[in-house]
């Protein structure tokens, strides 16, 4: 398998934060784009978007580890 070059990954992080459960949309927002920054987890969303994980407990794990990571950020941005 080739490397290819990283494309950028188009999100709208607005509306993807404001599906989430949480009071505060913009801090939600500015999350995603930080963990979208991570090429691993780009890399995990754009496998569950193409469709290419079936596994619903591997989907339930990717959600939990980017609602943990977001509130390890939340946390910093409240010290």
């Amino acid at each position: 398998m080739s490397e290819q070059p990283q494309e950028p990954f188009e999100l709208d992080y607005d509306a993807a934060a404001a599906s989430l459960p949480t009071d505060h949309p913009e801090q939600a927002a500015d999350g995603l784009k930080a963990l979208m920054e991570i090429p691993a987890f780009r890399q995990l969303v754009q496998q569950v978007q193409a469709g290419e994980l079936h596994d619903d407990e591997l989907r339930d794990e990717a959600t939990s580890i980017a609602h943990d990571l977001a509130a390890r950020q939340q946390l910093r941005r409240e010290q």
